[in-house]
């Protein structure tokens, strides 16, 4: 995959709150929506772009003889728990780093999408957790993770328990192992693409992994209340290849 360089790779450490530091307000849904957000604003003007993320990932994926990203996490601090009006983000203290083609990304943070943004074959999954990971000349690697109807999610509950219930951040005296957002079978997708909200910016190798996590019904509901569908529609694949890993 190509190499795209950030100018200061410590502006990717809150996607979100990148977005937000802009004049301009955008939302899920309305005249500031997805499909207003690149009028609203000429910072936004990316998301008319032709590389956008999300998209849906199906049978037109390149089988590849590649491998998924090679991850090193560990357990590691919150330092802050962040509701900002569109997500929950959290931020890890030294939580590790992924390694794609060569490459070290260093964790930065995690944030959830109720429902998911990518879809499978069409299939739009209740939850999608994105973790953000930058390397050294501000290069971007995200790992998109699907939760579906089912188990209790432990990990899920504790993080529960500290989203503040307004704008807000917290810094909750706890511990989070990534490792535990993984699934069993590591097949997952590849491709080029941006951020999932404004300004877009077309800066992102992705992963999503293919099969999704569990979660319980009253789990979801309470992303569902607090972030309702905050998913941006899926974009054009256009000419893009999209790879799906050994």
């Amino acid at each position: 995959m190509k190499t795209i360089l950030l100018a200061g790779a410590a502006l990717m450490a809150a996607p979100f709150a990148m977005a937000q530091s802009h004049n301009a307000h955008w939302e899920y849904e309305g005249d500031h929506g997805p499909d207003h957000w690149a009028q609203i604003s000429h910072d936004y003007a990316s998301c008319a772009g032709a590389e956008q993320s999300p998209i849906d990932l199906n049978g037109y994926a390149i089988n590849a003889a590649i491998n998924p990203p090679a991850i090193y996490w560990r357990n590691a601090r919150v330092t802050d728990a962040q509701n900002n009006g569109h997500t929950f983000q959290v931020n890890l203290d030294n939580a590790g780093k992924i390694v794609v083609d060569g490459v070290d990304y260093n964790f930065l943070q995690f944030h959830f999408h109720s429902g998911s943004e990518h879809t499978l074959d069409g299939r739009r999954y209740p939850l999608e957790v994105h973790l953000v990971h930058a390397s050294d000349d501000g290069r971007l690697a995200v790992i998109g993770i699907m939760f579906a109807r089912g188990e209790h999610n432990p990990l899920l509950d504790d993080l529960i328990n500290v989203i503040p219930g307004s704008v807000g951040h917290a810094q909750p005296t706890m511990s989070i192992n990534l490792n535990d957002f993984l699934p069993d079978d590591w097949h997952s997708y590849r491709y080029e693409g941006s951020l999932t909200t404004p300004p877009c910016s077309e800066i992102v190798d992705w992963t999503v992994f293919e099969t999704p996590i569990t979660a319980s019904a009253d789990q979801f509901a309470v992303f569902e209340t607090l972030f309702p569908h905050s998913y941006r529609p899926v974009q054009e694949r256009g000419r893009r290849f999209v790879l799906r890993t050994n």
